[in-house]
């Protein structure tokens, strides 16, 4: 059976705006900074860096691998030109999460690893809310 999504609508393809996208897959763990400008064809531009995940954080801790995303997402970020990609005051960034792992979604915004798969036997995270 197909595990549900919660994902409720399409993309209108006049989304604008500044969006990171983190990708854990495999044995890379990739980091996207998605500008999306109001176009005709909804043309956006992405800068991505990708990034090998260590052995030791796929058999490690939950904290460590988490802490290590976190980190080389704060890295990515902390190399953009100070205000090339200013915020709105009161606005925070806005980033999507792909798991390439099967969960067991229950809403949009959780769902619990059913398994890891690919090598990963991280510690401590399977029946846990990873989103």
């Amino acid at each position: 059976p197909m595990i549900l999504t919660y994902v409720d609508a399409l993309p209108s393809g006049k989304e604008k705006g500044l969006f990171y996208a983190l990708d854990l897959g495999g044995t890379n763990f990739r980091v996207h900074r998605v500008e999306l400008e109001r176009k005709e064809e909804g043309e956006g531009v992405s800068e991505p860096e990708e990034l090998s995940i260590p052995k030791e954080l796929m058999t490690g801790t939950s904290e460590e691998l988490f802490g290590f995303m976190a980190s080389k997402l704060a890295n990515f970020v902390a190399k953009e030109k100070p205000g090339r990609f200013p915020l709105e005051q009161g606005k925070k960034r806005e980033i999507g999460f792909t798991f390439s792992f099967p969960v067991n979604q229950t809403s949009i915004n959780s769902g619990t690893l059913i398994k890891w798969t690919k090598d990963f036997k991280v510690s401590g995270m399977e029946g846990k809310d990873v989103v």
